[in-house]
């Protein structure tokens, strides 16, 4: 009976524990493999189209199992006919209407394993998509296996929308009039600059990953060589394209160019190997921007709104001061457009500083009614608001809807996938989707991750559909904003919420009142070409790296970027400080001896110092000059100050020089002083000894008065007291002395020294 319990017991733990665990990927409810869309032909089906669509790419084993019979299909849903229709299809698994065979990838597929994939489908027939009238179509690749110890399943998947202008054989409707059409290229990337070269330092960068995107084959230069072969100056792509451009990669691939460190994780600083990539990236970007829409980003892609909201509106100038940089020939020479794009395309308060006079914003950062896209006046402001389109928008960034929408690179994969839903979402906004009056504008995402192949592809087919008479390429628009009707801001909510926090940005303050400190307490040389923006610039520049976009919701990152700023800062001021030798010792000799202390500039401008030196008990020290004290660049001074020792011996000075408004230059550097004076206190000390002696004197003289008076009180009573003797006749009647030999008194130096 024990032996038949056992034996039931062991029955129900096997029925109850496989005997052999599934995939590990599986078990977490994700997908085994991952499915990476590399081509699809063609992008828009159109009436000469081959009558099939070929989808390639690749296909990778992420598992730790190996994967059998791996096959795979393209299902069709319907067509979509409203907006949000469009946008579950770009998020959603689309429900499907066709199902057509299965097609065999790979027998087998082992771990970490990746193979080419190309699936056919044809377009009508059977076996085949069954497309029976254009439309905007929603299609999923279906890839199906059996991992190791486990069932036939979905392996993975991709989707994405299908733009048919007409069916084979069939004729292309032409809308009425067709969708004006521009689109922005962000050329932005992370901050990575820790300190531009300033005064003979070098410039570090935090990390060198921007060497490879600016290299052949990197992201950056990928999106600017995709642009100069499919979208030449003059070009109806071309004139449609407006580059939306961040000053500070500009000036870090620059000075990249030039050399420069890079910052290692122990601290160290090494070569950077990125100066041919910068070089050669800067010329293809001048080329690529040469007679087209050029448009600054605030610099660093900084938060002006939360700079602005802080009440910085100093720092929101220098943001937007950027597009002086574009204007630079040695940069790019071009004239940037007066154009603003916000973090997230929003604004809460347009008076923070003088802005531009046209800015590009989303829908729901404006009070229109629902589905507009025709430009506005905010109101009370001499401002245009054109509004992006927010389908085209979702279509071009998957992570636009999320937390990372700014702060990540977008798509994070099947860059292709994110090109043709957004010629899917195109389509889709220029027949059933359209919006009389207005201008789409495609905002891609602010780190747009796209491969050149991806972008070459939706160029092309942009293109193509401004042939076919759906959308007509037109510049970003810049309407004038005494012609349109009036709207207030309306600041998302949510947005408000992902801004930099108030204590990053007040140190930010801090560190920003030092560098406009420095400025003003300096003025540049004649024989020098320096400016003293030259030197303060590059310091505010990397407060905007701590306000960055990329930082929104990281508040840590955000202040890790204020603090390398504040490095910087306090590098410069270092420039300027007093000259210290180790272990030197000053003596001095009088009471009012002067101390030589030597100010040393390594900055290439002149700047003005005052000493700051705390009180030294026992000394006076003169530190007033009467106003401030100039060093010159490059230079060194030495002054002498005035000192009056109250005392002798040894006593420290700390002195400081700073700017007439406290902000310290250096370290405060520690003299030993010794003093061999006794200063005010030697005729103290005279007087005290000559009164000492008169009393001295004084007491003696009077003692030696009274020991005389005793003396004669005691002779006088031994006279009193002796009886009188008859006269001797042999005296002769002289007096004869009666006084006993031994009461005489002697009167001598000697014995008046011991009364």
């Amino acid at each position: 009976m024990r032996f038949l319990l056992a034996a039931l017991v062991a029955v129900l733990l096997c029925a109850l524990v496989p005997l052999v665990p599934g995939p590990q990927a599986a078990a977490q409810g994700e997908s085994p493999t991952v499915l990476d869309v590399t081509k699809i032909t063609p992008s828009v089906v159109g009436a000469s189209s081959p009558g099939e669509v070929v989808i390639t790419g690749r296909l990778t084993n992420t598992s730790d199992h190996q994967i059998n019979n791996v096959e795979a299909r393209v299902q069709r849903g319907n067509a979509t006919t409203t907006e949000p229709a469009v946008q579950r299809a770009l998020r959603d698994d689309p429900a499907t209407v066709t199902e057509p065979a299965f097609t065999s990838v790979a027998d087998r597929l082992a771990p970490g394993q990746q193979i080419p994939v190309e699936l056919r489908i044809p377009l009508t027939g059977p076996n085949s998509l069954q497309l029976g009238q254009p439309g905007v179509y929603p299609l999923l690749i279906n890839v199906n296996g059996a991992p190791s110890g486990g069932g036939r399943a979905r392996i993975a998947q991709a989707q994405f929308l299908l733009p048919v202008l007409a069916t084979p054989g069939g004729e292309q409707a032409r809308p009425e009039r067709p969708t004006e059409t521009s689109m922005l290229v962000p050329i932005v990337d992370f901050p990575r600059l820790e300190r531009e070269a300033i005064g003979g330092m070098r410039a570090v960068l935090v990390d060198d990953q921007l060497s490879a995107s600016l290299a052949p084959g990197g992201r950056l230069y990928d999106l600017v060589q995709a642009v100069t072969d499919r979208a030449g100056p003059g070009s109806p792509v071309g004139n449609a394209l407006c580059f939306a451009v961040d000053p500070d990669l500009l000036i870090t691939a620059r000075a990249m160019k030039d050399g420069y460190l890079v910052r290692q994780p122990n601290g160290s600083l090494v070569e950077g190997i990125g100066a041919g990539a910068a070089g050669l990236w800067l010329s293809k970007l001048r080329e690529a921007t040469n007679g087209r829409c050029v448009m600054a980003l605030p610099y660093a892609d900084a938060d002006i709104v939360a700079l602005g909201r802080a009440g910085l509106p100093d720092l929101v100038k220098g943001a937007l001061d950027g597009a002086s940089l574009l204007r630079d020939p040695n940069i790019l020479g071009v004239e940037p457009r007066g154009l603003l794009w916000p973090v997230e395309g929003a604004l809460a308060d347009p008076a923070i500083a003088d802005l531009p006079r046209t800015a590009l914003l989303e829908p729901r950062a404006l009070n229109l009614p629902a589905g507009s896209l025709s430009p506005v006046r905010v109101r009370g402001q001499n401002m245009a608001a054109v509004p992006i389109d927010p389908l085209l928008t979702s279509a071009l960034d998957p992570l636009h809807d999320t937390e990372l929408k700014v702060t990540t690179l977008s798509p994070p994969q099947n860059g292709q996938l994110s090109a043709q839903n957004a010629l899917g979402a195109l389509a889709f906004r220029a027949t059933q989707g359209q919006v009389p009056g207005a201008t789409s504008v495609l905002a891609p995402p602010r780190r747009w991750n796209l491969r050149g192949d991806d972008l070459r592809a939706l160029l092309d087919g942009m293109q193509q559909l401004n042939e076919a008479g759906l959308i007509r390429l037109a510049p970003v628009p810049e309407p004038d904003p005494a012609t349109l009707p009036e709207a207030d801001l309306d600041y998302p909510v949510d947005a408000g919420s992902a801004e930099i926090p108030q204590p990053v940005l007040d140190q930010l303050a801090a560190q920003n009142f030092k560098v406009g400190d420095l400025y003003v307490s300096s003025q540049e040389e004649r024989s020098s070409p320096v400016q003293r923006g030259q030197v303060t610039t590059p310091l505010r520049n990397g407060l905007l790296r701590g306000a960055a976009s990329a930082w929104r919701g990281k508040p840590d990152a955000a202040r890790q970027w204020v603090d390398r700023a504040t490095v910087a800062i306090n590098d410069v001021l270092g420039q300027v400080r007093v000259e210290y030798f180790e272990g030197q010792l000053m003596r001095t000799d009088s009471a009012d001896s002067p101390i030589p202390v030597t100010v040393v500039n390594d900055l290439p401008i002149t700047v003005h110092v005052v000493f700051r030196i705390p009180p030294v008990p026992g000394v006076e020290i003169q530190q007033d000059f009467g106003g401030t004290l100039s060093i010159p660049a490059n230079g060194r001074r030495q002054f002498l100050l005035q000192t009056n020792a109250q005392r002798a011996g040894k006593f420290t000075m700390d002195v400081t020089v700073t700017t007439e408004a406290g902000t310290q230059f250096g370290t405060t550097k520690r003299l030993q002083i010794e003093s061999n004076n006794y200063g005010s206190l030697i005729p103290i000390l005279t007087g005290i000894a000559a009164a000492l002696l008169v009393l001295m004197s004084t007491m003696r003289i009077i003692k030696r008065a009274l020991a005389r008076r005793r003396r004669t009180e005691a002779a006088a009573s031994a006279d009193a007291a002796e009886p009188v003797e008859p006269t001797d006749a042999a005296t002769n009647g002289a007096p004869q002395d009666s006084t006993p030999e031994t009461a005489h008194i002697a009167t001598t130096d000697g014995d008046r020294n011991r009364n």
